[in-house]
């Protein structure tokens, strides 16, 4: 049986061959570039199917809450993350239906870095504290928290064994060291 070299199929004796690249560098070459090739272009095909129905889901979801057709296309075409500005906006919609509008849920959930949280914080929220006459307060801190989902753990403990205002709770935890900041450089010692 003959000695046959897999390198005379893959390189054929027309490659010259210099003295800074052998036979085994070639290989490896040729490897790592197929398979960087081969890795980069099956994520692409993954993302661009997600994608679509990203924004298929967006903009159910954002016409089942009542907003027209136009502001739905303007809100799901420039999110960053349809799917999650939708669950966003359905999320709060469903627990502050009564006082707080479509449009007003969808402007604050375009304004956060973390959509998702958003929806939670405010969900979270208005379960679990005993007053909730103002869901337009909850849903604007939530909103100017940097950490939404951590804000609501705040909130909620709290609100179980403190006999606070709602407004009060919100407001210590948005900024938890305001009143030590505020001491005159006389009052610290």
């Amino acid at each position: 049986m003959p000695n046959i070299n897999f390198s005379d199929f893959c390189f054929p004796k027309l490659i010259p061959y210099s003295k800074y690249f052998g036979r085994r560098w070639i290989y490896l070459l040729a490897i790592q570039v197929f398979s960087y090739s081969f890795l980069m272009a099956i994520p692409e095909v993954a993302i661009a199917l997600a994608n679509k129905k990203s924004f298929e889901i967006c903009s159910e979801d954002l016409r089942s809450v009542g907003l027209s057709e136009a502001v739905v296309a303007k809100a799901c075409g420039a999110a960053l993350k349809p799917r999650g500005l939708s669950e966003c906006v359905t999320d709060i919609y469903d627990t502050t239906a009564e006082t707080i509008s479509a449009e007003e849920i969808l402007f604050n959930c375009q304004r956060v870095r973390r959509v998702n949280e958003l929806g939670i914080c405010v969900q979270k929220i208005n379960k679990s504290v005993r007053d909730t006459s103002n869901q337009a307060a909850v849903l604007e801190s939530c909103r100017r928290s940097l950490l939404p989902e951590r804000f609501s753990f705040c909130v909620v403990g709290l609100s179980t064994n403190v006999e606070l205002p709602t407004e009060q709770l919100l407001a210590t935890c948005l900024n938890p060291s305001q009143e030590i900041s505020e001491l005159s450089p006389n009052e610290e010692n």
